[in-house]
Formats: C-alpha cells, structure tokens, sequence
C-alpha cells in the first residue's frame, strides 16, 4: 500500500483518512473494526486503492470529474478487475491519478 498516496487521493475525495489506535480494536465475527477518533466512523481501516473494493470508490470519483475522462481512455476497466492484471492496473491508475493531482 502507497499511504502517502492514499491519503492524498482519499481526502481529495472528501473522505476522511481515519485516525484509529490498531491496539483499539472491536472483534465483529471475524474483523477486527474500529472507531475513527476524527469522523467517529465504524470503520475496518483506510482506503488502499490496490485493493479491489477501495478502488472501485476512487474509479467511480474519477468517472465523475471531467478533468480525468481523457486518462481514463488509457485504461481497460476489465483489467481492473482481472486476477492477474488487477492489481498493477489499479496502482498505476492510483498512481497517475496521484501525480496529475499533485501538480
């Protein structure tokens, strides 16, 4: 996981990036959740844009913001979601999405 990037992309969704004690913890069947100390969420931990369901929050923000339609043409949104090309697929779209941010 990328965090510093992460962060940045989560709070530029206008989500909040959680401020939890992972000694913390409430057990929930099998999960491990916690309470945010910022948003006072139920949460399970911060966004990680590799990972599938993380990333498919920051693919629908993007598909929302004109200024992303023409990187968004680079990309095959099947490979998101394949086995094998999911994963680099996801990092290299969090990535660009990243650094045409940070400018």
């Amino acid at each position: 996981m990328n965090q510093e990037r992460d962060r940045f992309l989560t709070e530029t969704m206008g989500m909040c990036w959680h401020d939890f004690d992972p000694d913390d913890y409430i057990n929930t069947y099998s999960l491990e959740a916690y309470i945010c100390k910022k948003c006072k969420g139920f949460i399970l931990g911060n966004n990680d844009f590799s990972v599938e369901e993380d990333f498919s929050r920051l693919l629908d923000w993007a598909k929302g913001q004109e200024r992303f339609k023409e990187l968004l043409t680079r990309f095959n949104e099947s490979d998101f979601r394949d086995t094998g090309k999911g994963p680099s697929a996801r990092e290299n779209l969090a990535d660009e999405l990243y650094l045409l941010l940070k400018q």
